[in-house]
């Protein structure tokens, strides 16, 4: 069930999500990273959260790598540093740029990255069965309402979740959208924007999830709109408050903050909203540690979600500026390489021309 909270005023930004480059060890099963599976590491003690945080103060600085809304995260990093003093500096950018970063950091064992936050489960697996990730040890990973069955992948821990809904220009489209099916109505043909999932496994996967919902068909009859292709979904809901497009059925919320600076744009989500998780993981070479593990401690904490998932999913419900929606489970067998490649070269057939 997706849920939204009081304030959604502020700019929105939608995550720009990775290619196909995998981590060495994500090849083979993955049942090392799943739920379950890791030993419930031990939380620090008040006394040792004590000395941490004052380790980190004396270490002054830290650094994330983050698929995340940049506003947010610089949001995040000015709180962070109000209630603590430590500077943050943030590295947004994809997943692919960002992994190979932190593949060349791995490998020469010259880290400047202390988190690093992707948006694709099979990075986190294999940067856990690598062992470059330290455990998280603070108290908001342990507090009551954080639930670790929903929001923990063994050493790993979703600070989020990028909810994709559905927009239309209202000067160019009156009524009501209801469903990923209207965009496929006469009214909508060669005015919509859809998507490259091979910019993504993530667009990928909200392909997927619309068969499961509207039927196999879906992607042809979208296909047959003949849209116009995006590999974000930021300029494609850009495009249709421009009138550029009259509407996008995968689109960023940052449609609401175009309507309040009066934009012609209605944004809508769905009771089972698709949506893609964001994985945090600290460090185990990180420069900063105590640091590292104070800011992850932030990020999933109540106040430090305002921030960083303003306009986006929160861990828990009822943040303000934020939606509430349990993470998809994304499942690693949907993405070999071999379904990838099957269905990239399915979907160029129908929507490149």
């Amino acid at each position: 069930m997706v849920a939204v909270s009081r304030s959604m005023r502020r700019r929105w930004l939608l995550f720009a999500a990775a290619t196909a480059l995998a981590v060495a060890a994500v090849a083979g099963t993955a049942s090392a990273a799943q739920r379950g599976t890791a030993a419930t590491p031990k939380p620090a003690s008040a006394a040792e959260w004590k000395k941490l945080i004052a380790k980190a103060k004396s270490e002054g600085s830290v650094t994330i790598y983050s698929v995340q809304n940049p506003a947010g995260l610089q949001d995040l990093a000015n709180a962070f540093k109000s209630k603590y003093g430590i500077s943050v500096t943030v590295n947004r950018n994809v997943d692919s740029v960002l992994l190979s970063q932190i593949n060349a950091e791995e490998g020469t064992k010259k880290a400047t990255a202390d988190l690093w936050v992707p948006s694709q489960k099979r990075l986190v697996v294999g940067a856990v069965q690598n062992g470059w990730v330290s455990d998280a040890i603070g108290p908001n990973f342990f507090a009551k309402r954080f639930d670790r069955k929903t929001w923990m992948i063994s050493k790993s821990f979703i600070v989020g979740t990028a909810v994709l809904g559905m927009t239309w220009n209202t000067q160019a489209i009156s009524g009501q959208i209801n469903s990923v099916a209207d965009f496929t109505s006469a009214r909508f043909k060669g005015k919509i924007g859809v998507p490259d999932p091979r910019v993504s496994t993530s667009f990928m996967d909200w392909y997927l999830w619309a068969e499961a919902k509207y039927g196999k068909s879906i992607l042809q009859k979208l296909a047959a709109q003949n849209p116009k292709i995006y590999p974000s979904v930021l300029p494609m809901t850009q495009a249709v408050a421009s009138g550029e497009l009259a509407g996008a059925p995968c689109a960023s919320g940052t449609a609401v903050d175009l309507k309040g600076q009066g934009a012609p744009i209605a944004y809508k989500t769905l009771s089972d909203n698709w949506n893609a998780p964001y994985y945090g993981l600290i460090l185990k070479q990180a420069p900063h540690p105590a640091a590292a593990q104070l800011l992850a401690d932030f990020l999933i904490s109540p106040e430090g979600n305002k921030f960083a998932d303003h306009g986006f999913g929160a861990v828990y419900p009822n943040v303000e500026g934020t939606y509430y929606a349990k993470p998809r489970i994304v499942k690693l067998n949907d993405f070999t390489p071999a379904k990838v490649k099957a269905f990239n070269d399915q979907w160029v057939s129908l929507f490149v021309h």
